[in-house]
């Protein structure tokens, strides 16, 4: 398979279209070696980074503290729920993500630290960047992630559709060709 999806996301009330995550609804669930795989919600400067952070299910993302203060890292979510304690700079935790879904995490030292962990249930996403375009597989995802063997789409008629924290999801019939 070669197919890709690439587009660009237009936004009503908010200033950029970045940080809107685009994925195919119903897409086939793709069994994935994740062993090599680096998933990072950093912390620093008083925030997560990144802001959306897609991963797959089973991946193991690690939490490092790259700021000068301690933070608590938590989520209250149904996909998963976990409190990493407070720990200082220079210290690091991990979490698996086993279940798809939306976690939203939170520091309880800083209010206004919040981001968000999707757990797909295939590698067919991408975030969306300052302009609001993304591509589907998104191979330059991938490879910083060192997730290897994803083959482009099966020719076919998807679903593609958008997730923010503060839109209504989208929803778009597309077709890749043969």
């Amino acid at each position: 398979y070669a197919g890709k999806i690439i587009g660009t996301v237009k936004t009503k009330g908010l200033r950029s279209p970045a940080n809107v995550l685009v994925y195919l609804s119903g897409a086939p669930a793709v069994s994935v070696d994740l062993s090599k795989a680096r998933f990072l919600m950093d912390q620093r400067n008083l925030s997560f980074i990144p802001h959306i952070l897609p991963v797959l299910v089973g991946a193991e993302i690690q939490f490092p503290n790259n700021d000068q203060v301690k933070h608590n890292v938590f989520s209250l979510s149904r996909t998963k729920k976990f409190n990493l304690g407070s720990y200082g700079p220079g210290e690091g935790k991990t979490v698996l993500f086993g279940k798809p879904g939306v976690v939203q995490l939170r520091c309880d030292a800083h209010a206004e630290m919040g981001a968000y962990i999707i757990v797909m249930k295939n590698p067919y996403f991408a975030v969306t960047g300052p302009g609001g375009k993304f591509e589907i597989p998104g191979a330059k995802y991938l490879d910083q992630h060192g997730i290897q063997g994803i083959k482009g789409l099966a020719p076919g008629k998807y679903f593609i559709k958008t997730w923010h924290e503060k839109l209504k999801s989208k929803k778009q019939s597309v077709v890749v060709p043969e």
